[in-house]
């Protein structure tokens, strides 16, 4: 069965640069994009997936809002968080919601093919054990 990962970010050169990026992972891999919050919610509310990596700062609906309204409807669903403004506010927040990472932009390529597999890997046995350890990293 493909995984499924959405990627959020309303700059429209991001979502190429992660959509091509990530569709390099291969075909058991279905990569869809949404360039707010509100188009990633209806999408979640389509259909289930299993990895959403979201930027933080868009306009309307935040990467933080998306997340917590993502838990409410998707607990499994593994969340990456990007931003150009992290802080420890942010990694705290992400902390308190159980994000998988935050990553800081500019990505490397390379860095979030290899971080999205492991955060599909890690989904399958995700604990608060888990998550504490990729924190601690």
């Amino acid at each position: 069965m493909r995984k499924r990962i959405l990627v959020v970010d309303d700059d429209e050169r991001v979502l190429f640069v992660l959509n091509d990026a990530l569709t390099r992972l291969g075909s058991e891999y279905e990569i869809l994009t949404a360039q707010n919050g509100p188009e990633a919610l209806d999408k979640v509310r389509e259909m289930p997936f299993d990895l959403i990596i979201t930027d933080l700062r868009m306009p309307g609906m935040d990467g933080v809002e998306l997340t917590e309204a993502v838990i409410a409807l998707s607990p499994s669903t593994v969340v990456i968080w990007i931003t150009a403004y992290g802080s420890q506010e942010t990694n705290a927040e992400a902390q308190r919601l159980g994000v998988y990472r935050c990553l800081d932009k500019p990505l490397e390529v390379a860095e979030i093919r290899q971080i999205a597999r492991e955060a599909l890997e890690a989904a399958g046995r995700q604990t608060p054990d888990v998550i504490d350890r990729v924190w601690s990293q």
